[in-house]
Parts: C-alpha cells; structure tokens; sequence
C-alpha cells in the first residue's frame, strides 16, 4: 500500500521457511542492510511499512494463533519469546489431542483419556528398565518434559504398588527368623487362606521354619490330619513343603563329582594356563588357523555347582586334539593325557540326564509337577545302568545313596501330578514304581494303595470347598487336544512307541468307600476312563483340562492347584539375582523398599515378553558357548565366565 507520492508503503515480508535471499533482496532495494538475527522470526510474519525509501519494520504477526504484536526494533525480541514459547505450548497440546482420536466400533470419535496410574506405572517401568535414578519422577525438570511434550494433564505420583514381598533377614538364618519373615509377608499381603504349596532349598533351617508354618497355611484346605491312638501311623497329605528337585539333583551330582576331582583339576589347571597370558592365547589362536580349526578360548567352571562343569568339558572336548598339543608342549611337561580325555568324554557322557533333568526341571512357562517321575525314573535308571560300568562304580554308588535320601519315599504332590496327567493315571503310577522298585530294591507296593487312598482324601476337601461349583456347570464335550512336551511312555507302557496302556485297572487298589466320600464320583470317573493316548511333543495339559472344566468342575480346580506347584526354586530364584544389576554403583543408598520395588517390576516386564527365566540360563550357556577368537566373534569372546555368573542349579545350603 502506498500513498500517492510514493512516500510510505506497507506489506508483509516475503513468507517461507528459508527465505533470507528474498529478503536481502528486499532490503537492498529499500536500503535496508541489517539482518534480523533472533531465532523467534521463524514463527512470526513481519510488516514492514517504507518510509523515505527505507523498509521499516512495525508489527509481527504469530503464524500460529495470527496475533499482531510489535516489531519495531526499539520494542525488542523479549515479548515475542515469550509469546511464541506459550502458543507453542497451545499448539503442541492441540496437535496431541488431534493425533489422539479414536473411533468407536460405531464410528464415533472418543479422545483419548489421561490416566494417572497408567502414567505412573509406565514411569515405573522405564525407571526399571534404564535403571535411572528414582528421583527422576519427582524433579521439576520431568515434570516439564512430560507437560511441554507429552501431557499437559499430567499430575505427579509417586506411589507403588507392591505384589511380592523381599525382606531382609539380619540376623541369624534359623526356622524361627525364617517363619517371622514369612509370617510377616503372608499376613501383609493377606495371603493366610491362599497358600496350597510352598517350595523351598534344601537347607535345614527351611524344614524347621515350614515344620511352624504348616499350620498356619491350613486356611485353603483346612488342617492336615493328625495321627490319633487307634491310627498312630495315618499319612498326612505333605503338600505344603516341597523341597527343589534342582537342589537334590545338585547334591547327588556333586557327591559323584568328588571321586573325577584330579582329572577335572587337571583340565582347570590347563584353561587357566592358557588364559593367562594374552601372547599364549595370540599362539593358539595360530596354531588353531594351522590345523583349520576355528580359534576359541574356553571358559572355567564354578568349584559350587557342576553344570558349569558340564558346559566346560562340552566345548573342551571337541578341541581335545589341538589342545592337548598345544598345552603339552607350552606347559612343560605332559599335563593332559589320553587318560584325561577318555573320563571328560565319560564324565559328559554321565551328566547329560542331570543336565536334562534340570533344564527342564526348572521350567517357567509350563508345570512341572507333573514332570519329575519322569525324570525320578530316568535319573535312578541311569544310575542303576552306570552301576554296572566298573569304571563308574565308585562314582554311582554315593550318587544312588543320595538318590534314596531323598527320593526313595516319594512325595504324594509327584504322584498326584503324575495321576492327573491324563495320560498315566494309576495304571502309569502302578508301571512307574514297577520299574523303581526294580531299580532300588524298595518295595512300592504299599505306596501304590496309600496314593489313591490320600489323592481321595484330597479330592474330599476340594469337593467341600468347591462343590458348588459343579451345580453352576454343565456337562460338555471336550475339544480337540494340543499342546506341548514329550516324554518316554513306552518305557512305563512297555511298547517301543506306547501304543497301548498296560497296567491293572484302578479298581485294583483299594478306595475309600463312597458312602465316606459320597463326592467323589468325579475322581472316580476320571480315574475309571481310558488313558489318552497322545504323547505327542505338543500336548498341551493345562489346555486339556481347561477343555473339561465342565466334565470335571471340582477335580480341574485340584489339578490347577496340583499343577501350579514348582518342582524347583531356580525361577524364583532367578528374580532375586536381578538385584546384582539393582544394586550397582549409580544406586548405592537405595532403601529397602525401593529395591523391593525394582525387583518387582523388573521381574513384570521380563514375565510379560516371556522372557522371565530361561530354564537353561543363556546367560551361562553364552559365557562358555561364544568364547570364538576369530573376527567374527571377538567382541562377544573377550573374557571368560566370571565366578560370580548365576548358575541353572543354584547351590544347595545343606544336604
């Protein structure tokens, strides 16, 4: 706009994101040479107005909200921050709330809607998983970030929710410490009528403190029952404490272990020899690249537990010929003999049904219960074949000792389990302790009648409990099966591919009259029916007995219970051991409640991407596994297992 002498004008400056040529131009043609230098032009249009043939800038108007405000050069830039750092503000919230609609199934739109405890949580987890400090939540700073780029609803909490419960014992570990913490937890948490099973180490202070707690667990089921004078010797159930099969299969293999101790010796004394010089390792390496084999270390194993052992001989024993020559000539003498390699390749050769037993023993997406006769029958079959090698008398024998310490009185939870796999049922039972009983020279005879006799009591007190149930619920069809895991049926059907069930018939053994256990038809049903004959590697039985929770309201609810039960004490275990990566040097003075809630919640969001545990423990295997010197591989073999890398079978606090 100009007036008729051409004296004044008014008009925008030239618009676009980069558009210093233009406006230099602009300023060369009115003679107006500054450049606007602050940041803040780039959310705001200038009016200029010519006056005398030089462009003067007056007003300014903001791109996003369209409000004119000064910008003569007298008034300065300070106004214009401030108003561009609030409509920002507006802006971003208004672009976040667009970028949130949803439509309903009907094609409405709903905003999405701020919860506080779903933010507090998600902080939580992001805390946890960058191991931040935990004052972060709490500083203004993030509390900014949060409102400017994120929410401007959200509200500052700091309040934790708490599942489990991990208290330090600071005095003496004995039963009465023990029962007080557990006592603690329990009635915190409010679990005094929800607890079926617990299970533990094998330490005695643990059988002491469940010797005081069992009762105080009577609250699912009722109270155990108690010997009387005309029945001094009535079986009680024994449910409540289990000890870790992971922790006995630990001390039987470690009692063996002891007699192959100087060989084993041998082979730690050459892996630290080799490890111990960075120029011997460089000499392996080359002498690896002569003979074609590929170049690798090899890592120690652990004095306390014997998988470590297990993996050193595993990756040890492939590379015997080059190591062995490779140590023989650097060592000085002749340290590694043919001698030592025929009892590595023996000891391996031994472990691996321990080994097997306790990956899948220590399992964490799928019952285990119902898993360890199987694994009982390999295992005391295994030592019973080992015993007839004279090369492995004298390392069977104390292991077969330790075997019947603890195993040869089964416990009724192994059995219950193994009955209510509708595969075995009591005739499998009856074929299992058939094979046993061959085994260890112990009669089974009497145990086979005082199983069916408890797993009717038991069922009674599911029946009162849970009877009502069964009125809620109508008979149904089962669906197909599915599922997972295999095992060898054809030893305990006797047939090369289990193609038929062999054993008495239930009724065989004696049962409690129904006219005492009126309820107990349901039990008798299952028991009475055909075995299922799928033992497919996907069978699912979990899912089998979801499918008939109409067929079985009240023995279902006893299976779940049944099948719940852990075997070991590895995957708990294993959450504790995250508080190594808790409590590091960022986070020295934690209380004690905040590393409650870290381990929680690490735990959580491990469990919910199923990567809670991994029953073989990767990271043991990988620390003896990727231990490769060539250069595909030298950022991952860099250095050996640590004595501190946790362990499949933790180490048992007493025998």
């Amino acid at each position: 706009m100009a007036d008729e002498d051409g004296l004044l004008s008014v008009g925008l400056a030239p618009e676009g994101e980069n558009d210093d040529d233009t406006r230099a131009n602009a300023d060369a043609l009115f003679g107006n040479t500054s450049k606007r230098k602050s940041l803040v032009w780039a959310d705001f249009e200038e009016i200029y107005e010519v006056i005398n043939g030089s462009r003067i800038y007056t007003k300014a108007i903001c791109k996003m909200c369209k409000t004119t405000l000064s910008a003569r050069s007298s008034a300065g830039t300070g106004h214009l921050k401030r108003h561009q750092k609030s409509c920002r503000i507006k802006t971003d919230q208004r672009a976040r709330v667009q970028s949130r609609l949803s439509y309903n199934p009907d094609g409405s739109v709903y905003n999405w809607d701020y919860k506080p405890e779903v933010a507090r949580s998600e902080l939580c987890r992001l805390i946890t998983k960058l191991d931040l400090p935990l004052g972060i939540g709490e500083t203004d700073a993030w509390e900014e970030y949060i409102v400017r780029a994120h929410n401007p609803r959200f509200v500052k909490t700091f309040s934790l929710k708490k599942v489990i419960g991990l208290r330090l014992i600071e005095v003496k570990h004995t039963g009465d410490n023990i029962t007080e913490k557990v006592t603690c937890v329990i009635e915190e948490f409010g679990l005094l009528d929800k607890v079926f099973s617990v299970t533990l180490d094998n330490a005695s202070s643990n059988a002491n403190a469940m010797e005081k707690l069992t009762h105080m667990f009577a609250g699912y089921l009722g109270s155990e029952p108690a010997p009387t004078p005309s029945d001094p010797n009535k079986v009680k159930y024994h449910l409540v404490h289990q000890r870790c099969a992971c922790h006995i299969i630990n001390l039987i293999v470690k009692s063996g272990l002891k007699r192959f101790k100087p060989y084993t010796e041998d082979f730690r004394i050459a892996i630290n020899f080799l490890n111990s010089s960075n120029q011997r390792i460089a000499l392996f390496k080359n002498f690896c690249i002569a003979k074609g084999v590929r170049p690798r270390k090899f890592g120690l194993d652990m004095d306390v537990r014997w998988n470590p052992t297990y993996l050193m001989l595993k990756h040890l024993l492939p590379y015997k010929d080059v190591f062995s020559v490779f140590i023989n000539s650097n060592y000085g003498s002749t340290l590694l003999t043919a001698s030592h390699w025929y009892i590595a390749n023996k000891i391996l050769e031994f472990l691996e049904v321990f080994y097997d037993s306790t990956v899948t023993l220590s399992g964490v997406y799928y019952p285990t219960s119902p898993l360890i006769l199987h694994h009982l029958l390999d295992i005391i079959t295994h030592l019973h074949k080992s015993s007839k090698d004279q090369n492995l008398f004298s390392v069977v024998y104390p292991m077969k000792l330790k075997y019947l310490k603890y195993w040869k009185d089964i416990p009724l939870l192994y059995s219950f389990a193994f009955i209510l796999d509708p595969r075995d049922k009591m005739r499998g039972l009856f074929n299992v302790l058939t094979i046993m009983q061959q085994k260890t020279g112990f009669d089974y005879s009497s145990y086979y009648g005082i199983v069916k006799t408890e797993i009717f009591k038991l069922f009674n007190k599911y029946e009162e409990k849970f009877g009502a149930a069964r009125s809620q619920r109508r008979a149904a069809h089962p669906t197909s099966i599915t599922g997972k895991r295999k095992h060898a049926w054809g030893r305990i059907f006797r047939g090369p591919g289990a193609s038929g069930v062999v054993g008495p018939s239930p009724a065989s053994a004696p049962s409690p009259s129904l006219s005492t256990y009126a309820a107990a038809c349901e039990l008798s049903a299952y028991l009475d029916s055909d075995n299922v004959t799928a033992y497919e590697d996907d069978f699912d039985l979990l899912l089998w007995w979801r499918d008939r929770k109409l067929t079985y309201p009240v023995l279902s609810i006893m299976a779940r219970d049944i099948m719940s039960v852990p075997i070991s004490t590895v995957s708990s275990e294993s959450c504790f051991s995250l508080t190594g990566r808790i409590l590091e040097e960022r986070r020295r003075r934690l209380l004690l409640e905040h590393v409650e809630m870290l381990a929680c919640i690490k735990d959580w969001e491990l469990g919910e991407r199923r990567l809670q545990h991994d029953v073989d423990n990767q990271e043991l295997v990988d620390s003896f596994e990727h231990l490769y010197l060539d250069e595909d591989a030298s950022t991952s073999g860099s250095r050996a297992p640590s004595a501190t890398t946790s362990a499949s079978v933790a180490s048992a606090s007493g025998d």
